[in-house]
């Protein structure tokens, strides 16, 4: 279980992931439930589907790789070929600056530093570079077990050309999965699907995803009364 804890105008908001019951004390805070694996007594909390796509880690990383489509195993051995290289990064302002330039050119919700200091010792960002300029970002919220990312940002730009980026960015997924599975993780989250969607973007979205196999899943986030009505007034995260 990862605890977050973000104050805002005074008031204690948490963030529980990847837990497998629900405390009904939390009833009476500011609290939402994140990706419970199944169904829990809610007593009186909103219980929403959430939908996502896992990897199993404990699989040998040669039939992982066998499960990607045979275009993402192309693009990430070109990738390679490339010179595209990838690291382990610790400069959060360095990820935020990227991830809200990323953002407010695809009109997304963008982060905060406070935001990425809140997740404390259970995130990790990854990076994918060509000649030491940045491509891609992806931050995770991890457990130890979980790996599920958070946040996913590409270069966009008409300096490298975009399917580059695209390759790069299939690249770090592939190289995040061989360190996550190296470092003892069990599964591989890749942070959401849009299950029955009709938005031609968000189908886009799912196909990338698709593309590395994995199994589609139905989990579940649960809502305090109190946190769902700060959402209500936008004060919720």
């Amino acid at each position: 279980m990862v605890l977050v804890r973000r104050k805002k105008y005074g008031i204690n908001y948490y963030q529980k992931w990847f837990c497998d019951r629900i405390d009904p004390l939390d009833a009476f805070k500011f609290v939402v439930y994140r990706q419970v694996s199944r169904k829990a007594r809610s007593f009186c909390f909103r219980e929403e589907p959430f939908y996502t796509i896992i990897i199993d880690l404990r699989s040998d990383l040669e039939k992982i790789f066998e499960g990607f489509t045979k275009e993402t195993q192309y693009e990430i051995r070109r990738a390679e070929r490339d010179g595209i290289k990838v690291r382990t990064c610790n400069e959060d302002g360095k990820f935020v600056e990227f991830f809200n330039s990323f953002a407010r050119k695809r009109n997304l919700v963008q982060t905060t530093r406070d935001k990425i200091d809140s997740l404390s010792g259970n995130k990790l960002i990854t990076e994918a570079q060509l000649d030491e300029q940045t491509l891609v970002f992806h931050l995770y919220i991890c457990d130890g077990k979980i790996a599920r990312l958070l946040y996913s940002a590409t270069r966009i730009d008409a300096v490298v050309a975009k399917s580059v980026v695209g390759r790069a960015n299939r690249f770090l997924h592939y190289e995040d999965i061989r360190y996550f599975k190296e470092h003892g993780y069990e599964t591989y989250d890749l942070g959401g699907y849009a299950k029955d969607t009709q938005d031609p973007k968000l189908q886009g979205i799912n196909t990338f995803k698709e593309s590395f196999g994995g199994t589609i899943v139905e989990q579940y986030n649960y809502y305090s009364p109190l946190y769902k009505l700060a959402m209500k007034f936008g004060k919720g995260d």
